[in-house]
Order: C-alpha cells, then sequence, then structure tokens
C-alpha cells in the first residue's frame, strides 16, 4: 500500500516534466520552421536574382568563357539528352496513405479532446496542419514521421514516461543541431558572390556588373589565344 502511494507523487512530476518538456520542444519546432523558411525565401530571392538580373547582364560572357575553357581542357560540348525522369518506386497504395491519415487524425485533431487549454491547443493544431499537408502532398514518409513521434509524444502508445522524456530530449537536441546548420547555411550564403551583389544599391551593383564583365572579357581574350596556339 505504501509502495502504491508512493507512486502517485512519481507520476504526477513526471506528468508535469512530460507536459513541459513537449511544451519545450513544440517551441523548437516553430522556431526550426522560422529559421528553414529564411533560409529558404533567401536562397530563392538568390536564384531569381542571379536568373532574371545577373544572367542577363552576363549570361553570353559566361557561356563563351565555359565553352573555350572546355576546348582548352578536351572536353566536347555536352549535347542536350532529353531523358525521361526515373519513376521512383514508391507505389504506395491510396489507401495506405488514407489509413495513416485517419489514425494520425485520431490522435492529434484537436476536435477529439474534450478539454485542452490554449498551448496544448495550439500544439495539436501545429501537428493537425502538418498531417494535413503531408496528406495533401501524398507524402508517406512525413505521414511515417509524426506516426512514429506520436508513440513518444502521447500516452497511448505503453512507453514508461522516462522513455519519452529521453525520446523527447533527444528530439531536441536534434532539432537545436538542425537550427544552428540552418543558421549557418544562411550566414555562408549571405556571403557569396551574387548574394552580396543582390544586396547592393542599384549604382554600385551597375558598376560591380560592369567589373565583372570587363574580368570575363579579358579571360575570354587569353582563353582565345590559348585556342589558337592548340589550333582550335
Amino acid at each position: 500500500m505504501e509502495k502504491t502511494k508512493s507512486l502517485i507523487p512519481k507520476e504526477k512530476e513526471y506528468s508535469l516534466k512530460i507536459k513541459n518538456i513537449k511544451k519545450k520542444l513544440f517551441k523548437k519546432e516553430l522556431e526550426l520552421e522560422k529559421t528553414v523558411m529564411e533560409y529558404l525565401a533567401m536562397e530563392t530571392s538568390v536564384k531569381n536574382f542571379y536568373k532574371n538580373y545577373y544572367l542577363k547582364k552576363l549570361g553570353d560572357y559566361i557561356v563563351l568563357l565555359e565553352n573555350l575553357k572546355n576546348k582548352v581542357l578536351g572536353i566536347e560540348e555536352k549535347k542536350t539528352e532529353v531523358k525521361e525522369d526515373k519513376k521512383e518506386n514508391l507505389q504506395i497504395e491510396e489507401s495506405e496513405i488514407k489509413k495513416k491519415y485517419r489514425k494520425l487524425a485520431r490522435l492529434y485533431h484537436p476536435d477529439n479532446f474534450e478539454y485542452l487549454d490554449e498551448e496544448e491547443k495550439e500544439f495539436y493544431d501545429f501537428r493537425m496542419g502538418e498531417i494535413n499537408l503531408a496528406f495533401e502532398k501524398r507524402d508517406i514518409k512525413t505521414l511515417e514521421r509524426i506516426e512514429k513521434r506520436a508513440e513518444v509524444e502521447l500516452d497511448r502508445f505503453g512507453l514508461s514516461p522516462i522513455c519519452r522524456i529521453r525520446y523527447m530530449e533527444e528530439d531536441i537536441y536534434i532539432i537545436d543541431k538542425m537550427i544552428e546548420m540552418y543558421k549557418e547555411k544562411k550566414k555562408e550564403l549571405s556571403k557569396e558572390e551574387i548574394a552580396v551583389l543582390m544586396s547592393e544599391n542599384p549604382q554600385n551593383l551597375e558598376k560591380k556588373i560592369e567589373e565583372i564583365k570587363e574580368r570575363l572579357i579579358s579571360e575570354i581574350k587569353t582563353y582565345r589565344r590559348l585556342c589558337a596556339k592548340l589550333g582550335y
């Protein structure tokens, strides 16, 4: 009897710790999502600038220089080959995707709970959003990942509280590392020539483009002389 009584405070302690660590995990996921979106937005801006401005100004010089370099190195111009995209062998039955979706909706849909406080509702809304998006994209991998995470996040799979706490702490560690990685990727991207050019004011930008053009022209002349000597 005494043993049973002593377990009750411990269970409450574990429940509180699980609730707090789940809250921390959720905040880390939001931080990761924000960090990834910032990196992708910057990457997209750089690609658009390269395609719509940089290549329009310098594309002809870049292609000519590349072809001359290839001639000097004895590399033939690549002919464009039309290749059929290889379809990944992931022909997953629609019924399997629906089955996983229904299972996860039962586990995470906020309407399935009688009472949720504001933080819990935000958490379940977030997860349900992930589930809906994965289902729309027919992304079975994400559905499987969320399914696996449910085993730790939700007290319905027989895992001990200590195991759940340990697994969630490991998730937090992994997410922290991913946040650091994307921040570093964004930092490195900001140092690349195209990103630096993109941040210049219009007057300086035109000046920099002219400098790059002169550099390309100089290299083109050098490689033309080499081609002439080699008999190309």
